[in-house]
């Protein structure tokens, strides 16, 4: 492809193949595609995972920026918008969308169209989880715009992130020996705060959730259904599984049956989409039941490079809903996201801290090597600093008080699963984990440990749930990222203020509470790789909550 000299390849912004996608050809010219354009905020993003100062202002002491004021100072320059979108009108495209809040301007025209104007070449891919575009060398921009784009996403759209739910493959029947507010007693969650006037934010790639499992859940628990609210992103909107076909799905996996074994590949992508929906509607179920009083917003978007920033970048600039809490139950291992988009995200999940929203990520439920060959792997983005990354449990109780909490890890018996964690390849030791013993990276840059924290993930200690009408059961660290977001829900209600960017302050606060800890550290078990023991660790973090002496350590309850 002839280019210009004018042009200058946008580093980075190669696409990365999935493991085993068969080539298929160019990809076709005519289809209608969306390209988001994401332009440099105006001014640089602090980075409060570099702010010792913060660690040391409990949750009423800080100020963050509103979204209004985050636009006015970080979001993109009005100039470089119109820029791209002259650059829009030249090539013939539609502008979809211009948000300086976003950092973006979303085009729609002609693959292309976008191939040419981007000189780049556009490929056709076929994968067991969907046919999809790729890239073929680097996309190259004007030089008049290379300063200001800092990415192109939507030319390829492979599917990148996976559910943190597990695959379930035991010999007998899983019955859920707890409720919601079995294990809210049992984390001590603050009694006299229900989450209300707080947002929950939950990230979903697919799927969807049916009303009447939504009802007949919380009829069961004497609760009103929360006040939930769908957001629908680039058309994607809550399209759950069909119910018969969940309802099978569930009854099968709750008998220890594999209910892809023996499938074709229509019927596994149907499958997929039940396994989707049974995530969503757990994510929902378990913080509408851990922090009733909380306004869930369920931000539907597709599981791709794109899809994901949009999700994210909207619940940024969401100035109706203003979630304060996000939790996000999908990721990948690092090996597979480019170092661009993991710093784009990185910088996203910045941008959130900076408007005080907390982000709770799953850490993944494939162990330490997290599915991939080799050295041990993480999961982005729980691997970011700016997430508070949840780890999983094994729970096994006395009475009303918990007897052991352990690692869950069950990947060496007939259950395929246990917690993620280990050490980031991509991100740094940040300086609220340097005094830990935090194993030593992989990579020159690496070093930040994973999870922060954790929470039962282990389904043989989970919380009841229903999905297709059928009783089933909370499982894996997808469980554990809506618990601690609800957690957080409760902890700002009582408060009466955003905790916002807490990682560095439960580092603190943890450090400086050992007789009297404000979190059970697990000392018991491994996944696959690393140890628990006392303190932190890269299978379980800083430990499970103790939600009442995590209140009173971040301030106790609001005064009258």
């Amino acid at each position: 492809m002839l280019r210009s000299k004018r042009y200058v390849p946008l580093r980075g912004s190669g696409s990365v193949a999935l493991p085993g996608a068969k080539f298929i050809g160019p990809a076709d010219p005519q289809e209608i595609i969306a390209v988001t354009l994401v332009v440099r905020p105006r001014k640089k993003v602090p980075e409060l995972h570099k702010d010792e100062t913060l660690a040391a202002l409990l949750p009423r002491e800080r100020h963050y920026l509103s979204r209004e004021e985050f636009t006015v100072d970080h979001g993109a320059h009005p100039d470089e918008l119109v820029q791209v979108e002259q650059f829009a009108r030249k090539h013939g495209f539609e502008i979809v969308e211009t948000s300086p809040a976003r950092h973006s301007v979303v085009l729609q025209g002609r693959c292309g169209a976008f191939s040419k104007a981007f000189h780049v070449k556009v490929l056709q891919y076929e994968h067991a989880r969907g046919r999809h575009r790729g890239l073929k060398g680097p996309i190259h921009l004007p030089k008049e715009l290379a300063p200001s784009v800092q990415s192109v996403l939507g030319l390829h759209n492979r599917p990148c992130a996976l559910r943190h739910s597990m695959a379930i493959g035991t010999k007998k029947a899983l019955r859920a020996p707890f409720s919601p507010s079995d294990v809210a007693e049992l984390y001590r969650f603050p009694r006299n705060a229900d989450g209300t006037g707080q947002c929950v934010g939950v990230i979903e790639l697919g799927g969807g959730y049916h009303k009447r499992d939504l009802a007949s859940f919380f009829s069961s628990l004497n609760l009103a259904v929360p006040r939930i609210t769908d957001v629908a992103l680039s058309g994607v909107k809550n399209t759950p599984a069909d119910y018969s076909l969940l309802q099978s799905f569930m009854t099968a996996l709750n008998a220890g049956k594999d209910p892809t074994e023996g499938a074709n590949a229509e019927s596994r992508r149907l499958l997929e989409l039940a396994q989707s929906t049974a995530e969503t509607t757990m994510d929902i179920e378990l913080v509408g039941a851990f922090a009733p009083g909380a306004h869930i917003v369920v931000y539907f978007a597709p599981n791709n490079e794109q899809g994901i920033y949009e999700a994210l970048t909207t619940a940024l600039a969401d100035t109706k809903h203003r979630p304060s809490i996000l939790s996000l139950s999908w990721g990948e291992p690092e090996p597979t996201v480019s170092p661009k988009y993991a710093a784009l995200i990185d910088g996203v999940l910045r941008s959130l801290a900076n408007v005080g929203v907390t982000v709770c990520v799953s850490s993944g439920d494939a162990g330490a090597h997290n599915g991939m060959p080799g050295k041990p792997s993480v999961n982005f983005p729980a691997s970011s600093p700016y997430a508070l990354s949840c780890g999983g449990t094994t729970l096994k109780v006395s009475g009303s008080e918990i007897e052991t909490e352990v690692v869950w890890n069950s990947a060496f018996g007939h259950m395929r699963g246990a917690t993620g964690g280990g050490v980031s390849r991509l991100f740094p030791c940040p300086y609220w984990q340097q005094t830990l013993d935090v194993p030593p990276p992989t990579s020159k840059q690496g070093g930040r440990g994973v999870p922060d924290v954790a929470a039962v993930a282990d389904p043989h200690s989970g919380c009841r749930i229903v999905v297709g009408g059928v009783d089933s059961v909370s499982a894996g660290t997808s469980a554990a990222a809506p618990l601690w977001a609800a957690l957080v829900a409760r902890l700002n209600h009582a408060l009466g203020a955003q905790s916002g960017f807490l990682n560095s302050l439960l580092y603190r606060l943890a450090a400086h509470s050992r007789e009297d800890g404000i979190l059970r550290p697990i000392i018991h078990g491994e996944n696959g790789v690393y140890h628990a023991g006392p303190g932190w660790n890269a299978c379980t973090g800083l430990g499970s909550p103790l939600g009442d002496r995590i209140l009173k350590a971040l301030g106790g309850v609001k005064p009258h």
